[in-house]
């Protein structure tokens, strides 16, 4: 499973955290959607998101190195509490968290994209 792109965004050189968390959410929606969680098949689908996204990824972002996460968990009173830092180049380098949630299921999807070039 890919997104279609529209052309002018292929091949992108500075990281866009909009368009790329618009992407992945519509990833996980289409495999998520209408699932309930199962612990059987969370492998399956933490599989689709994480070679969906970074296919779909490393369409635009292709001078760039992607790194791809993916956590799906069962809904209860628990929280989740997640974070990432990162040291690079904030002008071309970037990163989003997706939450998406049902009412059976969380699913968090960390995206990085760090640029093949070097600015100095």
């Amino acid at each position: 499973m890919s997104v279609e792109h529209s052309h002018d965004l292929v091949n992108m050189e500075c990281f866009d955290v909009t368009y790329t968390t618009d992407i992945i959410r519509k990833i996980v929606e289409d495999i998520l959607n209408k699932n309930q969680f199962n612990s059987e098949n969370i492998d399956k689908w933490s599989r689709q998101i994480v070679d969906s996204c970074q296919k779909s990824l490393s369409e635009i972002y292709n001078s760039f190195k992607t790194i791809i996460t993916t956590m799906i968990i069962p809904k209860n009173d628990e929280n989740i509490h997640i974070g990432n830092a990162c040291l690079w180049d904030y002008q071309i380098d970037g990163s989003t968290i997706i939450k998406w949630e049902n009412d059976s299921m969380y699913c968090v999807v960390s995206a990085f994209a760090l640029s093949l070039s070097s600015t100095n």
